[in-house]
């Protein structure tokens, strides 16, 4: 099999191809970015399997041409909001397999109507299979299969800011650059008004700056949260239609962040910033925090995310709540998208049309591939940590 990895050179992509490299299933990687020395580089040190070659997205007939000698494209090139579309038109135009780590909302819901088309080509198309959504969201279905009946279902993060590796040296290169990470870019077009929220039973448009949420952190208290738009409101409904509420919940610290994070948001939606002028403006706000944050607890610095599922048991309200049981580190998402692709590759996920991972993965049995692969071992032990609460 001949595996087109967009962006293969990248943060995240470079992980993934030396998992794919690994497997006798592929017997070629095509390393593709716009920067050929460092595609071609990084296909060098990956090996005899790999290749570089220079490819910009909006060149659509290079990549259809790309694509039809390859079996699937996993793509990690960003800024997503700009490539996904493109890429997932030419793989379907190509009729070749694609999946991605895709986070933003309004990427994700135009890509999901592309369904008919990829049909039509037999071509399967993953998206959002990395930690968050992908891993996280599994591990919502998970949490929403343990009751009678689910009516809300939640995926909370605890984010310690200095998690993120964010130095003074790294601050200044963003501001020199004019620009920060895709990743912080997005993080800042999560908390931007408008996005989509699920509740009451319905999707509805979140158009002005939300409150601060109460969320209880798994036998450490409650904390505040802010909601975000990721894509699991849009897409957990689709699969689960009875549930009545959704929500990504985002909690940085120290706590003071989440009313920062929360105006930047939306002081980008009034046009006052851009997604890397509000990036910007929030890492200071972190750099300043320095000294509190070092003093802070271990459960708070090493961070944590969970599911929360409400609904009922055995006739009774309760609260079920999951959470990795050490696995989850260091970032499982090249992981997660590797081994989806690798799915794809062998049939076993063998559905046409574009997919979520909740429509075609099992949570546990994905899970323990995961922990295997990140610990190194067939037997990861313990998964998940699991708590109910009756209501």
């Amino acid at each position: 099999m001949r595996v087109l990895a967009l962006g293969g050179a990248g943060e995240y992509g470079r992980d993934a191809v030396r998992i794919l490299a690994s497997s006798s299933l592929v017997s070629e990687i095509v390393v593709a970015g716009r920067n050929l020395e460092a595609a071609q580089s990084y296909a060098k040190e990956v090996g005899a399997k790999a290749r570089g070659v220079s490819v910009d997205v909006s060149g659509r007939d290079k990549l259809i041409a790309l694509a039809r000698d390859c079996d699937i494209i996993v793509n990690t090139a960003g800024p997503e909001w700009e490539t996904v579309l493109k890429v997932l038109d030419a793989a379907i135009a190509a009729g070749t397999n694609y999946c991605d780590i895709g986070a933003d909302g309004p990427t994700t819901e135009a890509a999901l109507e592309l369904d008919s088309g990829a049909k039509a080509k037999a071509v399967t198309a993953l998206l959002g299979i990395g930690a968050c959504p992908g891993l996280a969201t599994l591990m919502m279905l998970h949490a929403a299969r343990q009751l009678d009946r689910v009516e809300e279902v939640r995926s909370c993060v605890l984010a310690p800011a200095t998690a993120f590796g964010i130095t003074r040296d790294v601050v200044s290169s963003y501001r020199e650059a004019g620009r920060v990470s895709t990743g912080w870019r997005m993080f800042m077009k999560w908390c931007t008004p408008p996005f989509h929220a699920y509740s009451d039973g319905k999707l509805a448009t979140v158009k002005d700056e939300t409150a601060e949420i109460q969320i209880a952190v798994p036998g450490n208290g409650e904390i505040s949260a802010v909601l975000v738009g990721s894509t699991e409101a849009l897409t957990i409904p689709r699969f689960v239609p009875e549930i009545q509420c959704v929500a990504t919940l985002f909690s940085w610290f120290p706590f003071r962040l989440n009313g920062i994070y929360r105006e930047l948001g939306g002081r980008v939606a009034k046009g006052e910033f851009d997604e890397s002028q509000a990036a910007l403006a929030f890492l200071d706000q972190v750099l300043s925090e320095e000294e509190r944050v070092q003093s802070a607890p271990n459960e708070l610095l090493m961070g944590t995310r969970w599911a929360e599922a409400v609904g009922t048991k055995d006739g009774k309200r309760a609260r079920y709540t999951c959470w990795p049981a050490g696995w989850f580190r260091p970032n499982p998402t090249p992981v997660a998208l590797a081994l989806a692709a690798l799915k794809i590759l062998s049939g076993e996920i063998g559905i046409d049309g574009v997919l979520t991972p909740e429509s075609c993965l099992d949570p546990l049995p994905f899970f323990k591939e995961v922990a295997s692969a990140q610990l190194k071992t067939d037997e990861p032990g313990k998964l998940l940590n699991e708590a109910w609460q009756t209501l």
